[in-house]
């Protein structure tokens, strides 16, 4: 078995602090976290903090999907480390690191802001073949995207 990295990145349109804290607040988390169109979340508990556990419960045609984890680094707002176990990893611990890099421009001479912007770099590891990487990669973007339209709104 040779463990796989998938690696998905999304530019948005906003401050790098508010979006690393979508990421720890279950009520905001709860509405923007939709890996794909028939993906619904059921319920979210955090304990956003190094050693603290979060469960996720998707739904999908009726039936309830835990995905679990525990937080490894909470670096506000630049780095987030945790463990992820579902179904689609056969249960299995895998990693998952989300950095937050401000891209905003200041034109220090003018003194102008331009108007935030930040990537989103996700980097999962350890998953096991290309099937996971595949199933991954689709939910991976898809909440990237979600995080987008969410924080647009």
């Amino acid at each position: 078995m040779n463990p796989q990295v998938l690696k998905v990145e999304k530019r948005i349109s906003a401050d790098v602090t508010r979006l690393f804290r979508a990421w720890l607040n279950a009520e905001d988390f709860s509405r923007w976290f939709l890996s794909g169109e028939m993906i619904g979340i059921d319920s979210v508990t955090m304990d956003p903090r190094p050693g603290g556990k979060f469960l996720i419960n998707m739904t999908l045609d009726g039936k309830i999907l835990p995905h679990e984890g525990e937080y490894i680094t909470i670096d506000e707002p630049h780095k987030l480390v945790f463990t992820w176990r579902s179904h689609a990893t056969e249960n299995r611990d895998t990693l998952v690191t989300v950095t937050f890099t401000d891209l905003t421009n200041v034109d220090r001479s003018k003194g102008l802001k331009e108007k935030p912007q930040t990537l989103v770099t996700l980097i999962h590891e350890e998953l096991l073949n290309d099937i996971q990487i595949k199933m991954h990669n689709q939910g991976w973007t898809s909440i990237l995207e979600s995080l987008n339209q969410w924080i647009g709104v």
